[in-house]
């Protein structure tokens, strides 16, 4: 019988870790928090078959492991970290100071460490992303409601009211009463994509589903830019900050 787990080692993708499941009818792949690449795999599907499956999709598989990597990289905020957002900065300065410490500038929020300080405890990361979503927070809360309430009244739309809120895998949401939720991430996107997300939410005030009128809408809104800006979007991730929880 097959082991349940074993490992391919692979010359272009590194090792990957094999998981034979009763249920699995073909090959399914995924990369885990730390960019390996896991496949499961029909409970008797040879080592052969699998390779010849990486094989298949090796392009594919590539840009998958690269896209964790990527992710794995910026999770981890270093002294030299930085975000340079058209409406938010962060950066970390040695500076004679007894021990860690954040201030708020104007639109920035800045780190200021004593020569030495590690900054890879999962404490100490815990703790500065904690800093800059409290940050992204409050900056949202000062500029979002004055554009949301200036492009509603340019569309002659009335909302509820606006909340502010640290939500992944969505910028934002509306409800049927008219209550507007938006991430706090939206701080980290360039204004025009803001303000996209804004006038998506705004267009469900009159249209609650997704469909053809509600395209033709939201592009109206946006001056015929709605599929450019969405295809534009998709290449953000509201997950830049998520840690595991125990890390």
């Amino acid at each position: 019988m097959l082991p349940s787990e074993s490992f391919i080692e692979d010359p272009t993708l590194g090792r990957i870790l094999v998981r034979r499941n009763v249920r699995a009818r073909r090959l399914i792949f995924r990369t885990d928090d730390e960019g390996m690449l896991l496949v499961t795999a029909p409970l008797h599907a040879s080592e052969k078959t699998i390779r010849e499956g990486i094989q298949a999709l090796l392009p594919r598989l590539e840009k998958m492991q690269k896209r964790a990597e990527d992710k794995q990289a910026v999770r981890q905020i270093t002294p030299s970290f930085r975000i340079d957002a058209q409406d938010f900065s962060f950066w970390s300065e040695e500076a004679r100071v007894s021990r860690m410490t954040v201030r708020q500038r104007q639109g920035a929020l800045v780190c200021y460490y004593p020569a030495g300080q590690e900054f890879q405890h999962p404490q100490i990361q815990r703790w500065l992303i904690s800093m800059i979503e409290q940050s992204l927070r409050l900056h949202a809360q000062v500029l979002f409601p004055t554009r949301l309430e200036a492009m509603a009244q340019a569309r002659g739309l009335r909302f509820s009211n606006l909340s502010i809120h640290k939500t992944h895998g969505r910028w934002g949401s509306c409800s049927t009463a008219g209550r507007i939720n938006l991430s706090l991430y939206l701080m980290l996107l360039p204004r025009h994509l803001q303000e996209y997300v804004m006038q998506h939410e705004l267009t469900h005030l009159v249209e609650m589903n997704h469909g053809t009128r509600f395209w033709q809408l939201l592009d109206q809104s946006v001056q015929g830019h709605s599929e450019e800006y969405r295809r534009e979007l998709k290449r953000y991730d509201t997950s830049v900050f998520t840690l595991k929880q125990g890390e």
